[in-house]
């Protein structure tokens, strides 16, 4: 896949202080180190969301046009390569990264779409991201036939509840409420859906943006809507405080009338089949 390269420069030095650098990134979540002759390798595995991305050291430039940019910054031949389809969620978490080298180490950054090297600006970087983005995706429509397109703000949500699923299950493990994964699935038609597991008479949070519950009562399970059921259950639902928008928990307060309600209502009945599906075929 084509990737999306950010080059770090310096003012007036090329001077990097490898083993300075090492002890920066072995501190961060993800990070492992790897070096050759070829090159200095810090690969970066998301812990909880499995996308990869590395910051290379290389022996010569991989900056394309250099002549054109300013000559009182140097070219530090150290760059970030990420693949041109990670989704924004992860994109800003590696761009964070980004700053924190910069911030730490004096640099400035350099991408091709850049009229030259500047200092490190978020919104500077994420609009030009999205624009490589959207033009590779342009160029390349096959491509997604592979993935399943959704907006930005959808697969935010989706991608923070998935980044914290373990602190919310710490969260609520005292109050014996099942925090659970979701489920990516494909209908017969090739149509993307989203359900969770929920056993019956069990506290449970409901993420954002999901489409179907698999309720389990005893050893069968129950396909329900969440469009059909969320107007039932949503007045004896809570919001998880200082949450994501749309995400819903069953209380131990109001859980009697939400059981009774799932066990008396007649719902309709769902005859999709179901194929799973990889979060990482979820696209902004």
């Amino acid at each position: 896949m084509a990737q999306f390269n950010i080059h770090f420069f310096k003012e007036k030095s090329r001077k990097i202080d490898l083993e300075q650098l090492i002890v920066f990134f072995e501190k961060i979540e993800g990070i492992t180190v790897e070096m050759d002759e070829k090159s200095v390798r810090f690969l970066y595995l998301h812990p909880r969301l499995g996308y990869e991305s590395q910051f290379v050291i290389t022996p010569k430039s991989q900056v394309p046009d250099i002549y054109r940019l300013s000559p009182k910054f140097l070219d530090l031949n150290f760059h970030l390569e990420m693949p041109i389809l990670t989704p924004d969620y992860v994109a800003r978490h590696l761009f964070d990264l980004v700053k924190k080298v910069t911030d730490t180490y004096d640099f400035h950054i350099y991408n091709e779409l850049f009229e030259d090297v500047l200092p490190f600006k978020m919104d500077v970087v994420m609009k030009v991201f999205n624009m490589v983005k959207e033009a590779y995706i342009k160029k390349n429509p096959i491509l997604l036939s592979d993935y399943h397109l959704m907006s930005k703000d959808k697969l935010h949500s989706i991608l923070r509840y998935l980044d914290d699923l373990y602190d919310l299950q710490k969260y609520y493990k005292e109050l014996d409420t099942y925090v659970p994964r979701y489920h990516f699935l494909t209908t017969e038609k090739k149509t993307l859906v989203i359900g969770i597991e929920w056993k019956e008479h069990t506290l449970t949070v409901f993420p954002p943006h999901i489409d179907y519950i698999f309720y389990r009562v005893g050893n069968e399970i129950k396909i329900v809507s969440y469009e059909e059921a969320i107007p039932l259950l949503d007045k004896y639902l809570q919001d998880v405080p200082g949450f994501i928008k749309g995400t819903k928990v069953v209380v131990k307060k109001t859980s009697s009338k939400v059981f009774k309600m799932m066990k008396k209502q007649k719902f309709m009945k769902i005859d999709h089949t179901f194929a799973k599906e990889n979060v990482k075929k979820l696209l902004d």
